[in-house]
C-alpha cells in the first residue's frame, strides 16, 4: 500500500477533527501509531473499506481509544 496516499487520507481526515497536519504535523511517534493501528484494524476487518477504517482509527486516535488511550 502508498504510504504517502495512507499518510495523506490520514491528515485529511483529521482535519475533519480540526487539526491541520501542515500546521500541526504529526510527530514520527503517532505517525506509527496511526499506521500501526490501521493496519490491526484491517487485519480484523479485511472486507471492510480502508476509508472507513480510517475514519475509525483517527476516531479512537482523537478520542483517546484503543492504541491511543
Amino acid at each position: 500500500m502508498d504510504e504517502k496516499l495512507i499518510e495523506k487520507m490520514l491528515g485529511q481526515t483529521l482535519r475533519q477533527y480540526g487539526r491541520h497536519v501542515e500546521i500541526d504535523p504529526i510527530s514520527p511517534h503517532e505517525k506509527q501509531l496511526l499506521k500501526q493501528a490501521l493496519t490491526e484494524k484491517r487485519l480484523k476487518e479485511p472486507a471492510e473499506d480502508l476509508h472507513a477504517h480510517i475514519e475509525d482509527v483517527i476516531y479512537d486516535y482523537v478520542t483517546n481509544q484503543g492504541l491511543f488511550s
